[in-house]
């Protein structure tokens, strides 16, 4: 019995490819070496999708199964792929993937290069190549796939290629960075959840909380807890606190006639003088600064 393999072909499908001369003439723009898509494509239903390549390819891989089942196979080790599931394929790796004969996948897919897709390669776990894919974080890239097929349908101009660069850089920050089902972090074991917290001292920026409050609040000890939110936020618990006050009380400066003292208060401060130095450091010039700028537009 011979087995059936078909690489490209299905019913419906969408599949675009720069050819060399169009990769030559444009991959020197500096948006284009910064990402490119090189192949991008929409198989549904691909019942007997086969693809090997011993060699692998000078891209990065990308694809996002949305239905049905399929497979893929590096370093010997062969995985399944089901729905809501993305498979990341580094440039260069050998590498074997298809579709499930009973429940054939449908899958968006491309090939990218460029020195921003190089980055994003790296935010997936050196042993691993697969992310989850939470459930509005889907309907999100589906649409960006789609925005994508949309321009190149169109032809490849240079200004479309462009765009749909963009759009390709975006759609795999929503997989990378907007996806509740994936953070960079999650690499470690000791990968926590800060979203709650996040959202517990937006909430509380009249208050005066105190690093102690905030692990608390974590049910972390005070250096785990310092330690996993500045990995995951870049700054530490009280910077990301007083950042926040300042970010509001610079609002109420622009928008209320609200006097300094009272907005002082308002986001944790019983001492304007503080205040003041503190807004200074964070801004670079004091709150009388800001609202005499508020005034100025408003007289304008």
């Amino acid at each position: 019995m011979t087995t059936i393999r078909i690489l490209e072909g299905f019913p419906n499908q969408h599949l675009f490819r720069l050819s060399y001369p169009v990769r030559k003439r444009w991959g020197n723009h500096p948006l284009l070496q910064s990402m490119m898509p090189v192949d991008i494509g929409w198989f549904p239903e691909a019942q007997y999708h086969y693809c090997e390549r011993p060699q692998g390819t000078v891209e990065h891989i990308l694809i996002f199964c949305v239905a049905g089942e399929g497979w893929f196979e590096i370093d010997g080790i062969r995985q399944p792929v089901y729905a809501n599931e993305a498979v990341f394929i580094r440039q260069n790796v050998s590498h074997i993937y298809g579709s499930s004969e009973h429940f054939p996948w449908s899958i968006h897919w491309t090939h990218f290069v460029g020195n921003e897709g190089n980055f994003f390669m790296s935010q997936v776990p050196e042993d691993e190549h697969k992310v989850l894919v939470e459930n509005q974080c889907r309907v999100r890239v589906e649409r960006l796939f789609q925005k994508c097929y949309d321009l190149l349908m169109e032809g490849f101009l240079e200004k479309r290629l462009i765009h749909a660069a963009q759009i390709l850089g975006h759609l795999l920050s929503e997989l990378f960075y907007n996806n509740p089902a994936f953070l960079p972090a999650q690499r470690t074991n000791q990968f926590r959840d800060i979203e709650p917290t996040l959202n517990y001292l937006r909430q509380n920026t009249d208050k005066p909380l105190t690093l102690t409050d905030m692990a608390a609040y974590a049910d972390l000890s005070i250096p785990h807890f310092s330690r996993i939110f500045k990995s995951q936020t870049g700054y530490s618990p009280m910077d990301y606190f007083i950042h926040l006050k300042v970010q509001k009380a610079s609002s109420m400066l622009l928008l209320t006639r609200m006097p300094i003292r009272e907005i002082a208060l308002m986001v944790g401060y019983d001492d304007p003088y503080y205040f003041s130095r503190i807004f200074k450091k964070i801004v670079g010039a004091p709150p009388t600064a800001i609202r005499r700028e508020a005034q100025w537009q408003s007289d304008t």
